[in-house]
């Protein structure tokens, strides 16, 4: 059976009136806290773990998690892992979930150095520590040493690693037997979305140019003499947000893939810890850990702000369009008003881009949704103008 929809979109230029952060806990649970979304929930975590399901006004402790927590993160669309340490006998566990709220332990080792990211490929994993050293769980550990730097990140590109280090970039495409270099100073946090994978920096955000061996800046900053320290990066429905450090800290999206725009009043205090993971996305909410060192202290603790509160969009243009879904098998076919070449996003509840597909024409396009099951989704339409169109449909 078929289903035809028809949507009515709003295709406009918005103006943002300015909101608040809403302060949500004073919570920290530790002097290194990160903030992490995963199984439908948020987490917060250093010396323990705690999850959230109001985006973090209150906490339930994670008892389950054994010792110091280092790094959570999905490893399939259904498992979850989490890897602690004991400070005095640097013993890591190994810990899994299916649920979120119960974790159990199915592999420990001794590591002299901190355990600090994950990436999966398959139905490989990869833990890289806060040295030179990535373990690889397979059948077998078999580790992978990058020489004489650090690793600040890892993420997994498709078939790639791709690594932050303090010596640039370094990827591999066969599972960390080889490694090829961009050798570019001041990068930090990677984040993938997409086709593209981003990355913090002390000037602004970057992307990583794989294919081409380089390092590109992303965004003009208008609104600022220069570009300002990056501390995260994440996105929500295909739209890229970052939170920074300037002449205030401030969260900034990525408008119309050209201009940083500020999101929300500024944050208060004027030095706050940093972590590997300060922000992230909660079902439309942007989480930041904002532990404060220095000025308005007592200000420290957890906010979160709704990318999802309309109320205080003043609407500038507007343009009624239309969009046709009809969905068939896994997937369905796009017939909009306009037709060009374009990219297709489709977005769950909680912002997670379920696919990413570039197609030349807008009209019986067929969208496929690798393993479609019901829910509520969204489609965000990106022409090469950077024009949008957005729509959803329940299936």
């Amino acid at each position: 059976m078929r289903i035809f929809l028809v949507i009515l979109l709003a295709s406009s230029t918005l103006a943002m009136a300015q909101r608040p952060f809403l302060f949500q806990s004073r919570l920290s649970n530790g002097p290194a806290g990160k903030v992490h979304t995963l199984k439908n929930s948020l987490y917060l975590y250093d010396t323990v773990a705690s999850r959230s399901f109001d985006h973090g006004a209150t906490w339930e402790p994670m008892t389950t998690l054994v010792g110091k927590v280092c790094v959570m993160s999905d490893f399939t669309a259904d498992i979850a892992l989490a890897v602690t340490q004991e400070a005095t006998t640097n013993l890591v566990r190994c810990f899994f979930s299916t649920s979120g709220s119960t974790w159990t332990q199915f592999d420990s080792l001794t590591l002299a150095n901190r355990p600090t990211h994950i990436a999966a490929i398959a139905e490989t994993w990869y833990l890289a520590t806060d040295a030179s050293k990535i373990y690889m769980f397979t059948s077998k550990l078999d580790s992978i040493d990058l020489g004489a730097l650090s690793i600040i990140d890892l993420v997994a590109h498709g078939s790639d690693l791709v690594a932050s280090t303090t010596k640039g970039i370094r990827i591999s495409s066969d599972g960390g037997k080889v490694w090829n270099s961009i050798n570019t100073d001041g990068l930090g946090i990677l984040h993938v979305s997409g086709d593209n994978i981003y990355a913090t920096s002390v000037s602004g955000v970057k992307k990583i140019d794989i294919a081409n061996r380089r390092v590109e800046n992303v965004g003009r900053w208008d609104s600022l003499a220069s570009a300002p320290v990056s501390l995260d990066i994440d996105s929500y429905q295909g739209v890229i947000y970052t939170f920074v450090r300037g002449e205030s800290y401030q969260l900034y999206v990525l408008e119309g893939d050209t201009v940083w725009k500020e999101v929300a009043y500024p944050l208060p205090g004027t030095t706050a810890t940093v972590t590997s993971s300060v922000m992230t996305m909660d079902a439309g909410f942007v989480i930041i850990n904002h532990q404060l060192t220095q000025g308005f202290t007592d200000s420290s603790g957890v906010y979160a702000y709704d990318l999802n509160d309309f109320t205080s969009v003043d609407i500038v243009e507007l343009q009624s369009n239309e969009m046709k879904i009809s969905i068939s098998g896994n997937g369905f076919t796009l017939n909009c008003d306009r037709n060009g070449e374009a990219q297709v996003i489709v977005v769950d509840v909680l912002g997670r881009i379920l696919t990413l597909q570039h197609v030349q024409s807008t009209v019986d396009a067929f969208i496929n949704i690798p393993s479609m099951q019901s829910g509520f989704f969204g489609v965000i339409v990106r022409y090469k103008d950077n024009t949008v169109q957005r729509g959803h449909f329940l299936y």
